[in-house]
């Protein structure tokens, strides 16, 4: 995970443009999903649950539209503060989803839908394998 730093977000795509095999999703609404593409090859993906159900959303902070993103360098990767989770409604769940910060200052963290409504997971895809980027032991249900 720790690799994460540094990394260059070469892209910002369409997740229904590419669903990574091992998800096996369904995207409807496009435009609202999007993956990022690091220079590594690997991607960072959006997810509503730590299950991997359905796709996610990235809320952002500080940037104004997903065109600016390319080209950014990943300077930061902590998880969500305990502050901001309660500022959301997010209650204690046992798992803060990670924040990215960029190099212009902007930030990106994973929700479950478009209006927030609770704390996304990012997983990510490298060398075929999918894993949920993590700090925290996930709740168990």
């Amino acid at each position: 995970m720790n690799d994460i730093k540094g990394q260059v977000i070469l892209n910002v795509q369409d997740l229904a443009g590419g669903v990574p095999e091992a998800l096996d999703w369904m995207v409807d609404v496009s435009g609202e999903s999007v993956v990022l593409e690091l220079g590594d090859g690997s991607l960072l993906i959006p997810v509503n649950d730590v299950e991997g159900n359905q796709p996610g959303v990235f809320q952002t902070k500080g940037v104004e539209k997903w065109d600016d993103i390319p080209g950014s360098k990943i300077i930061d990767l902590t998880p969500m503060s305990e502050e901001a989770m309660e500022y959301r409604d997010w209650g204690p769940f046992g798992y803060r989803p990670p924040v990215l910060t960029l190099d212009s200052g902007g930030h990106l963290y994973p929700a479950a839908d478009p209006e927030g409504n609770q704390f996304g997971v990012l997983f990510r895809v490298q060398n075929g394998e999918t894993f949920i980027v993590d700090f925290e032991p996930a709740a168990e249900n």
